[in-house]
């Protein structure tokens, strides 16, 4: 009886692990420059799964509260590849770290010329996305000079390759 009681004692530690649930891709240019920026859509999915993979190996033994993001990603013709988290959330400095990390590191796909860049939907803790909530990080917003609501028609292609730290 005390291992089972001691066993409860232990389950609101092991539930904080952090695993990401992937609940949106969100393509951030239209439809037309993304057809002229790939070949096929294979290498961006392929991409896009090893991702989400690596990130809940990364984090499994990260503990963290529940939150939500983006993960906001452009890959470059040269295989660099930069990565934002947006969120009004906090999300903890070790998650986001891990994030970045994973995004930044995992082989690119090919890309014609300029950026392909598209955001993923993530949570942590099953708390989804605030509805009508679209990505873009405050490192955008400073250069684009734009609040949530008019930043809606900013060139994104040229503002990620303009923030290329």
């Amino acid at each position: 009886m005390r291992l089972f009681t001691f066993l409860l004692l232990l389950l609101p530690l092991t539930s904080n692990a952090a695993q990401a649930n992937y609940l949106m891709i969100k393509y951030m240019q239209p439809k037309e420059a993304m057809e002229e920026r790939l070949n096929s859509v294979d290498g961006l999915a392929q991409y896009i799964k090893q991702v989400e993979v690596d990130i809940n190996k990364q984090i499994s033994e990260t503990n963290s509260m529940p939150t939500w993001g983006f993960l906001v990603i452009a890959v470059r013709y040269d295989g660099k590849i930069k990565a934002w988290i947006d969120s009004d959330a906090e999300v903890a400095p070790e998650i986001t770290k891990s994030l970045l990390n994973v995004a930044q590191n995992t082989q690119a796909f090919a890309v014609n010329k300029g950026a392909v860049v598209f955001a993923i939907g993530f949570d942590i803790g099953g708390v989804g996305l605030p509805p009508y909530t679209m990505p873009f990080p405050n490192d955008w917003k400073k250069i684009a000079n734009c609040t949530n609501e008019d930043c809606q028609n900013q060139d994104i292609e040229a503002l990620a390759l303009n923030n290329w730290k």
